[in-house]
């Protein structure tokens, strides 16, 4: 790890400090760890000054200082949080060892190709550059399967809605349809069509309410499958759950206010007669 690492990926330094040229000097024996390490490691301390012990470059493994904490990285896949991380010198490895370089450029990654690769050469001229490619295509490609699965179930869930809302307003109608004779009672014993509207739409949304219901505990007991395939967000986001819950409880009033309207239009003295 060359210093200024962290610096170019923006990762967040916790405590302590990152590398400088001092720290690729022969002998000095330091690293940097995770988050996810500290906790787990020195739980309620600070890890700075602290040694662990690790094998490297020596078949004994050797001792070797803490001098900062940063944040975890997901280095395997976006996905999933991965394992706890240390961070090597690159002099503590021994030369030859950098696979990748990572460049931070203020203007488009493209343009800057040939002083990337000029840069690279000042620094070791027998070093074969492969491969140059924005960070943004190494993202979008590790989310590729993962947006496929998302875009899916979000397909699936339109589908869903739609359903809902079709199925909601087929019910509905049907109600409407039988009870056209104690609609007409109704009216014609003073009920108003506010008032027929309020029962044929407080039915409706009886029904959605039960399965909104249903759904959400579903949902919940489905959340851990869903876990490897959400970064930054969690499973059982308050916030997803309550939004999912609005917009089907206005696809069943958008689906309650069709047959709703019909019935509170009706005339009491034809629906009492075609009955």
């Amino acid at each position: 790890m060359l210093p200024g690492y962290f610096e170019v990926m923006h990762t967040p330094l916790l405590a302590g400090r990152t590398f400088t040229d001092a720290d690729n000097a022969p002998g000095r024996n330091v690293l940097l760890i995770d988050q996810l390490l500290a906790d787990k490691a020195f739980p309620h301390q600070s890890p700075v000054g602290k040694r662990i012990l690790i094998g490297t470059r020596t078949p004994e493994p050797e001792w070797v200082e803490v001098i900062g904490v940063v944040a975890h990285q997901r280095e395997e896949s976006l996905a999933e949080r991965g394992r706890e991380q240390v961070y090597l010198a690159d002099a503590f490895l021994g030369s030859g060892v950098v696979q990748n370089w990572a460049v931070r450029v203020g203007g488009v990654p493209a343009s800057y190709g040939s002083e990337i690769r000029e840069a690279i050469k000042g620094l070791d001229p027998h070093l074969l550059i492969t491969e140059l490619q924005p960070m943004d295509t190494l993202v979008d490609r590790a989310q590729a399967g993962t947006r496929f699965s998302l875009l899916l179930i979000g397909v699936f869930a339109v589908i869903a809605g739609l359903l809902a809302g079709v199925g909601l307003y087929g019910v509905l109608s049907t109600v409407v349809r039988q009870r056209t004779a104690e609609i007409g009672v109704r009216m014609t014993l003073g009920a108003g069509p506010g008032q027929i509207f309020q029962l044929i739409v407080g039915q409706g949304l009886r029904l959605t309410a039960i399965g909104i219901a249903a759904g959400l505990i579903a949902a919940f007991a489905l959340t851990r499958g869903m876990t490897t395939m959400l970064v930054g967000v969690k499973a059982t986001d308050p916030a997803t759950f309550a939004t999912v819950s609005i917009v089907f409880f206005l696809i069943a009033t958008i689906a309650s206010w069709l047959p709703a309207r019909r019935a509170s239009g009706l005339d009491p003295t034809v629906a009492l007669r075609d009955q």
